[in-house]
């Protein structure tokens, strides 16, 4: 009882004196009671609402608009044909089942490899005629397709050959490597090269110009560079034999600080792109969510479209009319993608098309950079934090950093008095 006597009358903390103070009586000894009692809730109280403003809206977007320094990066095509190599398709019908156009199981057996070919992740219901045959049961549906599309060479210097859920196609995406069609996934021999950055007072232009005479239809999907494509990307031109297409596309940008990276996930409510996720290395909004479709696949029908190649198992023609039967593609209300940190977004503003018969099919593109944009940064950091704190400590019981370092002198004073009597005692 002395210590805390002793405590009480020589803290810095407003009332503690009041109540041990002698010469004082009862009602004013209640008085201080009750204020300090009503000091301490508002003050606890004032504490807890700044922390919940720490942890939970620590964030900001600002505008900006000193654009002239800015720097973007073009954005990717992915280009998918629907050629068919007849002659490779005449080789894998005699290799895999020994059969010729003579043969009363050709039409069958042909039809399912242009099945194959032209699969896509919302036409996996063509798989049903095919899901009880056990002369496909065992064939690799991914190898048909490498073979079918063999060999996959580029064919602008931009691009590389991707497996997308439209099928084998080429892109001028960064993240090419995470649709590699060989089976390692890795970069092997094939190399890109890299277009040259846009400024936001450039007039920047994207042109693909298709090659392959023999394609009657091309889909070309428009795209950020630092993303892969998928099937539902929005931006998606259908181009014929002769078709000339001029697009138009605008730009809007949100960056983020260098401090704002530095907080949790959970504090800045976004992701960074060097955050794994299960089957890749990386993060992205379309790379989330074809791990969720992954994940959904293998729940439902224990095996994963030829499309993901991940080292799981694919399926077979059961297997995906399996998947075209439940809803495995549109994601659930337990798959969620966080938000990018820093993020790039296309938006269509115009398109014209023309046909000229003398000409190869051509999309141009021309990008509108913007000269606004949003930064993330950090509204509410632990500086704030520790400023709150003192002065509601301040404004309620007159406390500062001094008082804390007394009680904690005091409470060390205590224990150290108790531990030395023990001993003393004993």
């Amino acid at each position: 009882m002395d210590l805390l006597y002793t405590f009480a009358s020589e803290s810095s903390i407003h009332g503690l004196s009041h109540l041990v103070r002698q010469r004082t009586n009862l009602l004013e000894k209640v008085f201080w009671l009750v204020m300090l009692t009503v000091s301490v809730v508002c003050s606890v109280s004032i504490c807890n609402s700044h922390w919940e403003r720490f942890n939970e809206n620590a964030t900001v977007l600002n505008v900006e608009t000193n654009y002239l320094n800015w720097v973007f990066r073009p954005p990717a095509a992915t280009v998918c044909s629907d050629h068919v190599n007849e002659q490779k398709l005449e080789q894998l019908l005699k290799r895999y089942w020994d059969v010729d156009s003579n043969h009363t199981r050709y039409n069958h057996y042909r039809n399912y490899l242009l099945t194959v070919n032209r699969a896509r992740f919302d036409s996996l219901a063509d798989f049903e005629e095919y899901a009880n045959d056990t002369s496909l049961a065992k064939i690799d549906i991914l190898s048909l397709v490498r073979e079918m599309n063999d060999p996959l060479t580029s064919p602008w210097k931009t691009f590389a050959p991707v497996l997308t859920e439209v099928g084998i196609c080429y892109s001028s995406t960064m993240l090419y490597r995470f649709q590699r069609p060989d089976s390692l996934r890795s970069l092997g021999n094939y190399s890109k090269e890299k277009s040259p950055d846009c400024f936001t007072l450039d007039v920047c232009r994207t042109m693909v110009a298709m090659s392959h005479v023999e394609s009657k239809r091309n889909d070309v999907y428009i795209h950020i560079e630092q993303d892969v494509m998928t099937g539902d990307s929005p931006i998606h031109y259908t181009l014929g034999e002769h078709d000339i297409i001029s697009s138009t596309l605008s730009v809007e940008q949100v960056v983020a600080s260098k401090a704002l990276k530095q907080l949790s996930p959970r504090r800045r409510k976004c992701r960074l792109p060097n955050e794994r996720l299960p089957y890749f290395s990386v993060y992205t909004i379309n790379l989330c969510r074809i791990n969720c479709r992954i994940e959904a696949a293998l729940k439902m029908c224990k095996c994963v479209p030829f499309f993901y190649n991940i080292g799981k198992r694919i399926c077979n023609p059961a297997g995906l009319y399996c998947l075209s039967r439940k809803n495995w593609y549109t994601p659930n209300d337990t798959c969620v993608c966080p938000q990018l940190c820093e993020s790039l977004s296309l938006r269509q503003v115009s398109v014209k098309k023309k046909v000229l018969e003398q000409a190869n099919s051509k999309l141009e593109t021309q990008i509108i950079y913007p000269r606004m944009r949003m930064k993330r940064d950090v509204l509410y950091d632990l500086s704030n934090l520790i400023v709150a704190f003192g002065g509601s400590a301040a404004l309620f019981l007159g406390c500062s950093f001094i008082s804390f370092v007394e009680v904690a002198f005091f409470i060390l004073e205590y224990v150290t008095k108790k531990v030395y009597e023990r001993l003393h005692q004993q």
